[in-house]
């Protein structure tokens, strides 16, 4: 099979499935269209929420596919392979939002020398973040030795960088811990690293016995605690709750440990997808539980910082983030439409937190 595109069922994300896709010359394509080939993508718990939130914040509408299956998007490279009657320049490399899959048609508009916009109809009311491509050029910041971890972490990091923008924005919410859920996650340590390197809070790590040796060893967190254990925490603070486990029991036991303390709530991730059932979250005392969106937070600072200046504090931040992060976790090198999936599967069940993946198609 050589050009091929990996499903799942999207009420059951344990069912797969591989399907053969067309040759790229086989294509017929519409004026204005052009193929990307996806050479490399990340593959870690952030994609497994894509899919658990697909319905939810639409990411099943990005790449859509027949039936009951539906693709689920990663971050990755792509190489222009046919550039159609477009602006696009054959051989050019693009960092951006993929389907797990040998190649992308994409509708580029707003081609500049820092990337394009995939203007395809079905992308249309979707958040622009998502549709956004960037040259991989040294002027937009590409570091090409740093691209494995550009795919496995940044989109992570970033969506770290905006928790700890937004909750410096609102003053922590008048908390002084600010306690993270699945701690062993990237976006938590990414938070974490964040969190010790500019504010001065109380960060406390939630996490599972078996990861809490791991958590530890970081040095990221003044508190490392375990989900069984939540009850022996000081109750006597503001906190602010970042979960990015989505697991509901977890959250209630906050809720009523904490009462009237928890002053923020703050859905990010959902690593515990299987453990989605519990109480109303509009029962629960304190603040009441909302989703995080990132892309309304960096539209915000876009408005009032202006592009130059985001990007620059998301680049300084991230070089600092990348003289630390080999030292907590290795990323491993998997390869073709077997290991793609084996990998999925595994990151889905549970890989063990000092270990990510780059896939190669």
């Amino acid at each position: 099979m050589n050009n091929y595109c990996l499903e799942v069922i999207r009420a059951d994300l344990t069912q797969t499935r591989t399907i053969e896709l067309p040759g790229p010359s086989e294509l017929t394509l519409a004026h204005g269209e052009a193929v990307i080939s996806v050479k490399r993508f990340g593959l870690t718990a952030n994609n497994i929420t894509y899919g658990v939130a697909g319905d939810m914040i639409g990411y099943w509408q990005f790449f859509p596919a027949e039936g009951d299956y539906g693709r689920i998007p990663v971050w990755g490279i792509g190489t222009v392979i046919d550039p159609g009657q477009t602006d696009l320049k054959a051989g050019d490399e693009y960092y951006g939002y993929y389907p797990m899959a040998s190649y992308l048609v994409v509708k580029p508009t707003h081609v500049t020398d820092r990337g394009f916009t995939d203007g395809a109809e079905h992308r249309g009311d979707l958040p622009p973040t998502y549709n956004q491509y960037s040259l991989m050029t040294a002027a937009n910041g590409f570091d090409r030795q740093y691209d494995s971890h550009r795919m496995v972490y940044y989109p992570l990091f970033i969506t770290g960088f905006v928790l700890d923008d937004y909750l410096f924005d609102h003053d922590f919410f008048d908390a002084d811990k600010i306690i993270l859920s699945s701690a062993s996650s990237k976006t938590s340590f990414s938070l974490a690293f964040l969190l010790n390197r500019n504010r001065s809070r109380h960060v406390v790590g939630l996490t599972s016995g078996d990861n809490k040796a791991f958590v530890e060893s970081m040095g990221l967190y003044d508190e490392v605690v375990t989900y069984d254990t939540v009850g022996t925490l000081d109750a006597s603070s503001n906190i602010a709750y970042v979960d990015m486990a989505g697991n509901r029991k977890v959250l209630e036991s906050i809720h009523h440990h904490f009462g009237d303390k928890v002053t923020c709530s703050c859905g990010v991730g959902i690593t515990h997808w299987d453990s989605r059932d519990g109480a109303e979250q509009s029962s629960l005392p304190g603040a009441k539980p909302a989703m995080f969106f990132a892309p309304t937070q960096i539209q915000k600072r876009h408005q009032e910082w202006g592009p130059e200046k985001l990007q620059a504090e998301m680049q300084n931040a991230w070089a600092e983030f990348l003289d630390a992060v080999d030292g907590w976790v290795t990323i491993n090198e998997r390869k073709g439409a077997e290991q793609m999936q084996e990998t999925y599967l595994e990151v889905l069940h549970g890989a063990a937190p000092d270990q990510s993946f780059a896939i190669s198609l």
